[in-house]
């Protein structure tokens, strides 16, 4: 439920960002999820607890369409790097949520994750406003280009194919390599599922290395076919080589650093990819719209091609999902090398 607002919407309320301002709609993001999760916790009916993490979730996009913005605008001069340590968001939101999850305690636990929830995102949105400038006077009303161009240019279109396809690759490998791996050692598949959790974790620093390497002058281009490669490879040997469990374990670790750094270098690259700086929200929400979106459809597809044609046919659909996504970034690298040789000029 809590993605369904952003695979549904994420580019309109982008275009939102672009016309309120991104710290305006970053707070009120914060503020509506944190409502909307200290309400879940005191819910008693499942319909209300579902509508109630759409509402949560709409905050989310919100603040994570906006903050993107924010980076973007407050770090003009180690920007890629920014971007790059922002994507990590995400694979740490998830490990500390497992970790809440499995801590909780009491008769409502429900009830004290959603209270320490919304205190966490209160107390965010507090800093927000004492560390971060009000937006700009006027740039809320100011007159703006039509957000449909987000969607006509290329570079922004294949940039969100690209997140879309290689955030399905990372959700939907999590869900298999439990399946496949507790096969192929006699374990339970919840045994397993928390060793690759963990093996997952080291994504995080993966995510970190584009913007330290575009920061050196390495070409968006060259990271993201490097890391896509390297990535496959550590996958088919993770799930189909012949090894024993540690051994996988290890390259399941290492496929999580490699692909990590795709959308890393793919956050990096949004301010390249928009048509003006106008449209930052528009393109990243487009964007966001494309991860959730893969992050909803990967894991699924990925378990029902597995049921149906076994492990080699689910991972050789994950490798190509990796290789569509370097597809869809191919001219995308191109253009934005030029526009990041264009700007060191400036």
């Amino acid at each position: 439920c809590v993605m369904v607002p952003g695979a549904l919407a994420g580019w309109t309320l982008g275009a939102v960002v672009d016309r309120f301002g991104a710290r305006r709609i970053s707070i009120a993001g914060l503020l509506l999820a944190a409502t909307a999760s200290y309400a879940a916790g005191l819910s008693t009916s499942y319909a209300a607890l579902l509508a109630l993490r759409i509402v949560e979730g709409t905050g989310y996009t919100l603040l994570v369409v906006a903050a993107t913005v924010l980076v973007i605008n407050v770090t003009p001069g180690r920007r890629a790097l920014a971007l790059s340590v922002w994507s990590s968001f995400a694979p740490i939101g998830f490990a500390l949520g497992q970790w809440a999850a499995a801590f909780a305690t009491g008769e409502n636990p429900l009830h004290a994750i959603g209270t320490i929830h919304a205190a966490i995102l209160v107390a965010a949105a507090l800093a927000l406003v004492l560390a971060i400038p009000a937006d700009a006077p006027g740039a809320a009303h100011e007159e703006k280009k039509s957000s449909w161009d987000s969607l006509r240019h290329p570079p922004a279109r294949r940039t969100a194919l690209a997140f879309g396809c290689v955030c399905a690759v990372l959700l939907a490998a999590v869900a298999l390599a439990p399946v496949v791996l507790a096969r192929r050692a006699g374990l339970s598949v919840a045994e397993t599922a928390s060793m690759t959790a963990l093996a997952a974790l080291p994504g995080i620093l993966g995510r970190i290395a584009p913007g330290w390497l575009l920061d050196r002058r390495v070409t968006p281009l060259a990271v993201f076919i490097a890391s896509s490669s390297l990535a496959a490879l550590s996958l088919l040997a993770a799930l189909l080589a012949p090894i024993p469990l540690w051994s996988a374990l290890v390259f399941f670790a290492l496929f999580q650093i490699l692909a990590g750094a795709l959308p890393g270098v793919l956050s990096a690259m949004l301010p390249l990819v928009a048509p003006t700086p106008a449209h930052l929200g528009a393109v990243s929400g487009l964007c966001t719209q494309a991860i959730n979106l893969g992050n909803l459809a990967g894991p699924p597809l990925v378990l029902a091609v597995y049921a149906a044609g076994g492990a080699a046919t689910a991972v050789a659909m994950l490798v190509a999902l990796i290789g569509a996504s370097a597809l869809a970034i191919g001219n995308v690298g191109i253009f934005a090398q030029k526009l990041v040789e264009d700007h060191r000029a400036d």
